[in-house]
C-alpha cells in the first residue's frame, strides 16, 4: 500500500479569526495567514486546516454559509485565498478547508427562494430543504411537527408563514438543514466541492457528516436525536462524495463521529471503502465533568479528570482501526477549553504539564492534529466581565446558571473553565500591544498573560514549550511514529500515562504522571537499551520509580540497539 501524505502528517488547526490580523481591522484573515506562513514552516507541520471562511452572517462562526463561492469580508478576498494556497504549496504545506454539507445559512439564496412562494426559483429550491406541515391540537392551535430537540437547544422546527410550513434545523434556526434526497441539491453541492478542489485545496474536514440523513417518517419522539444522527443512509451520501470527488482528485477527507462502532468506523475510513480517510472521535474529550453538579451541569461542571478513560479512548480507537483504516490523534479543538487549562496545570506547573501533554499525545500512532496556540502553551481566558465573551452560547448558559442558583462569580468561573471562547482568543505572537495579533482593537480580547506567554519569548529558548513541540514533530517523522503499534502500560491506573509504541525504527517508551501529586509506578518490561531523548524532569528510568507532579520522559530503543 502506497502511503498518502496525510498518513504521517501533523495538521495544524487554524482558527482564522484569531490567528493573525493582516489588514488592521482587529480580525484575523488570509493576509495574516500569508504573512505568518513561516510559522507553519518553522514548527514543522505538514498541513494547515483553516476554519470556515465562506461568506456568512456569522450566526455560528461561519458554519452558516450564505455563499460557498465567496469569502467572508472579515477574512479577505478570493485572491487572498488563492495566494494563501499558492504560498502554502510553495513551502510544501497542504491546505485543508472545512466543508459544510449538512445545512446552509437562512440567508443563502437557495433558502431565500425556498421560503418565498413568489420567488421565480421557488419551485426548484423549495425541496432543497426539509419541510413539514403544522399539526393542530384539539383547540385548533398550531403545533410543531415533532418534539425533536436541536443540538443548540430548543426545537428543530421553525415556522415559515408564506408557505404555512415548518423547516428543519438541527442546529441554529438560521441554519436550515439540506435535503439530501434531492438530486438537484446534491448536484449543486458537488459543483461547489469540485470548485474548491480546483482552487487547490488538498483536503476537507466534513462538518456534521453523520447528520446528512433524517428519518422522513418524522415520529414524534423526544428528544429525537436518533432520528437525525448516524442513520444508515448517510453512508451512501458520503461514499458518493468519496467515489466521485475525493478519491479521483486525490483529496483527503476527514469526518466526525462520536462513539462509532468497529463496523461504523470501517465504513467511514476503511482502506477498502470510499467515504473518509480519517475519523475525528471525541471519547477522550470532556473526561473531567462533575455529573452531580446541579447548577452548572454537564460539560460546564468541572470535576476530577478521569485519566483512565482518556487512555482507554485512545487505545480503543487505535486497536479498533489497526489494519482497517487510519487513526487520528489530537487533544482539543475550537469548541473546547485550552488543553493546558483543561487537562494540565496552567499555573505553577504550566511549562512542565504542557510538555507532559505533548509527550503523552504525540508519540502515539496515527495522524496528529495540533490546535492553534497549543504549541506555545496558551491558556484559558482571564475575562472578568460577561461582555468580554463572544460566543452566543455563553450568554444563554450564564442565565441558566443563575436560574439554578449560581452566584455571578461561580458562573463566571464556569465560563472561564469551559466556554468555547477559551480556544478562540487571539494568538499571542509577542509581548507588544495586543500580543502582536493586530494594530487595532481585537474582535476578542487577548489573554492578559501574553506578556510572558508568547511565541517570540520561546523561539530562541531551547527548553521552551515551542522548541519541544518542534523537536517532537521532527521525531515523529524520524521514528515513523504514525505507523507504530500502541501498547499501554497499566491501562487501568488512573494517575499514570505510560505506553510503548513499536515502530519500524524501534520502540518508543513514554512514562508520565498526569497528576498534581507524586505517584509510584512500576514498569513491567525489559528496560535494557532504552535511551532518554526528551524529559521535563531528568532521567529517572527504573523498574519502579516515583514520579513527581507532571513528570514525563520519552525513551527510545532503536532496532540496532535491540539487535
Amino acid at each position: 500500500m502506497n502511503q498518502a501524505w496525510w498518513q504521517d502528517a501533523v495538521i495544524y488547526q487554524c482558527y482564522i479569526r484569531s490567528f493573525k490580523d493582516g489588514n488592521g481591522d482587529g480580525i484575523g484573515d488570509f493576509r495574516g495567514l500569508i504573512d505568518k506562513i513561516d510559522h507553519f514552516v518553522d514548527l514543522g507541520v505538514d498541513a494547515v486546516w483553516v476554519s470556515p471562511h465562506y461568506k456568512s452572517p456569522m450566526d455560528d462562526n461561519g458554519y452558516d454559509v450564505s455563499d460557498y463561492y465567496q469569502v467572508s469580508e472579515d477574512y479577505g478576498t478570493l485572491d487572498d485565498v488563492r495566494e494563501f494556497i499558492d504560498t502554502a504549496h510553495g513551502h510544501g504545506i497542504k491546505v485543508i478547508f472545512d466543508l459544510i454539507l449538512n445545512h446552509t445559512s437562512d440567508e443563502h439564496p437557495w433558502f431565500q427562494a425556498a421560503k418565498d412562494p413568489t420567488h421565480p426559483d421557488h419551485a426548484k429550491y423549495h425541496d432543497y430543504y426539509i419541510w413539514q406541515p403544522p399539526k393542530y391540537d384539539a383547540e385548533g392551535n398550531r403545533m410543531k411537527p415533532t418534539r425533536w430537540l436541536s443540538w443548540f437547544g430548543g426545537g428543530v422546527w421553525d415556522y415559515n408563514e408564506p408557505t404555512d410550513e415548518y423547516y428543519l434545523h438541527i442546529f441554529s434556526k438560521k441554519m436550515p438543514d439540506l435535503n439530501w434526497r434531492n438530486e438537484n441539491m446534491k448536484t449543486d453541492l458537488k459543483a461547489i466541492t469540485k470548485w474548491l478542489i480546483d482552487l487547490g485545496v488538498d483536503g476537507f474536514r466534513i462538518d456534521a457528516s453523520n447528520h446528512l440523513e433524517k428519518n422522513w417518517d418524522f415520529p414524534d419522539d423526544y428528544p429525537g436525536y436518533h432520528h437525525f444522527s448516524s442513520l444508515p443512509k448517510h453512508h451512501e451520501y458520503l461514499e458518493e462524495w468519496g467515489r466521485e470527488l475525493f478519491q479521483p482528485n486525490g483529496v483527503m477527507a476527514m469526518g466526525e463521529a462520536g462513539g462509532a462502532s468497529k463496523e461504523e468506523a470501517e465504513k467511514y475510513v476503511g482502506y477498502d471503502h470510499n467515504e473518509f480517510d480519517m475519523l475525528i472521535h471525541f471519547g477522550h474529550c470532556w473526561q473531567d465533568c462533575d455529573w452531580d453538579n446541579q447548577i452548572t451541569t454537564g460539560k460546564w461542571a468541572k470535576g476530577r479528570l478521569n485519566v483512565k478513560a482518556v487512555k482507554e479512548s485512545f487505545f480503543h480507537f487505535d486497536k479498533m482501526l489497526r489494519g482497517i483504516g487510519q487513526n487520528l490523534i489530537y487533544w482539543h479543538n475550537h469548541d473546547q477549553p485550552r488543553i493546558l487549562s483543561h487537562y494540565g496545570n496552567d499555573t505553577e506547573y504550566r511549562v512542565k504539564s504542557a510538555k507532559m501533554l505533548l509527550y503523552t499525545l504525540y508519540f502515539m500512532p496515527g495522524t496528529a492534529i495540533v490546535y492553534q496556540g497549543e504549541e506555545i502553551g496558551m491558556t484559558n481566558v482571564d475575562y472578568q466581565r460577561l461582555d468580554d465573551f463572544r460566543d452566543v452560547e455563553v450568554f444563554t448558559e450564564y442565565e441558566n446558571f443563575m436560574s439554578r442558583g449560581a452566584t455571578h462569580d461561580m458562573a463566571m468561573q464556569a465560563l472561564r473553565d469551559r466556554a468555547r471562547d477559551n480556544a478562540r482568543s487571539p494568538f499571542q505572537w509577542n509581548d507588544g500591544p495586543q500580543a502582536g495579533f493586530t494594530t487595532a482593537t481585537p474582535w476578542m480580547n487577548v489573554v492578559g498573560n501574553y506578556r510572558t506567554i508568547n511565541l517570540a519569548a520561546q523561539q530562541d529558548d531551547p527548553d521552551s514549550i515551542y522548541r519541544h513541540y518542534k523537536r517532537v514533530f521532527q521525531l515523529r517523522k524520524q521514528w515513523q511514529v504514525a505507523g507504530g503499534t500502541l501498547a499501554f502500560i497499566d491501562l487501568a491506573d488512573d494517575d499514570s500515562y505510560m505506553y510503548t509504541n513499536d515502530t519500524a525504527q524501534g520502540t518508543i517508551l513514554v512514562v508520565a504522571n498526569f497528576r498534581n501529586k507524586a505517584i509510584d509506578v512500576r514498569l513491567a518490561l525489559d528496560l535494557d537499551g532504552f535511551e532518554m531523548v526528551l524529559s521535563n524532569c531528568g532521567d529517572k528510568l527504573a523498574p519502579t520509580l516515583t514520579l513527581a507532579p507532571y513528570d514525563a520522559m520519552v525513551y527510545v530503543k532503536t532496532k540496532e540497539q535491540d539487535a
